[in-house]
């Protein structure tokens, strides 16, 4: 399983929220690029990167620092938060990021991902699946859907996506532990790779990630805390599997 730092961006800063929540949460730096280049200096392996702003309106205000972040690093990213359209899409792989995150696109508009599917192979996108209460959400977790978290997957998985990515709102950035029963669940469901992001808050919750199955675990806000570092969670991870 691999240990994923996040560098999530608003407003030109890097910051972590709380429960995906505008005006929550703290800012690590006013230097996101720093912070990518740092993580990739302590050994991470991959780099998840994401444009809150972007998120929230659909606009990708920070492209400018993501941009540099993907010429400056020269591990895998994967960059999501308003990537919404074709050119969306384009622009970001192009740019240099190894996998565009898609998540209000896959909720909203199924048509429109199956469509993009025919020009992009399907190994350079991750399908984001953010929940609160047990049902789907979109457009920066504002706006509550009906679906779950299984039903997304069983109607995505025949397009062989890189990954689904599942996030529980509701705990992210609190540390205070991982929704441990939904991603079980879904590692079942599929051979597609799951990765998760959420409350992580210990090295335990990534064991239990790792021995479930789960294929990356998306860590912010416990290591910008200093909770554990990058080296101690891949040396118990690999421990875990190994």
């Amino acid at each position: 399983m691999y240990v994923i730092p996040s560098v999530d961006i608003k407003d030109g800063k890097c910051v972590k929220l709380i429960q995906g929540k505008i005006g929550s949460g703290k800012i690590i730096s006013d230097d996101p690029v720093s912070v990518a280049i740092g993580w990739e200096r302590e050994g991470a392996k991959l780099l998840h990167v994401v444009d809150l702003d972007g998120a929230f309106t659909g606009e990708r205000k920070n492209w400018a620092i993501i941009t540099q972040i993907l010429s400056e690093v020269s591990i895998p990213v994967e960059v999501g938060g308003g990537i919404r359209s074709f050119d969306d899409v384009f622009q970001t792989l192009k740019a240099g990021a190894r996998w565009a995150v898609i998540g209000t696109v896959a909720v909203e508009q199924p048509a429109l991902l199956s469509e993009l599917f025919s020009y992009v192979n399907p190994s350079q996108v991750i399908l984001a699946i953010d929940t609160k209460g047990g049902r789907v959400v979109s457009r920066g977790w504002t706006v509550e859907g009906s679906e779950s978290p299984t039903k997304l997957v069983e109607r995505y998985q025949t397009i062989s996506p890189s990954a689904f990515l599942y996030t529980n709102v509701e705990v992210e950035g609190k540390q205070l532990g991982i929704d441990f029963q939904t991603v079980k669940k879904l590692v079942s469901l599929t051979k597609i790779p799951i990765i998760y992001s959420g409350g992580i808050s210990n090295l335990q919750d990534l064991v239990n990630l790792a021995q479930a199955g789960v294929a990356g675990a998306i860590v912010g806000s416990a290591f910008y805390a200093g909770k554990f570092s990058l080296k101690e969670a891949e040396l118990i991870v690999e421990k875990a599997v190994g």
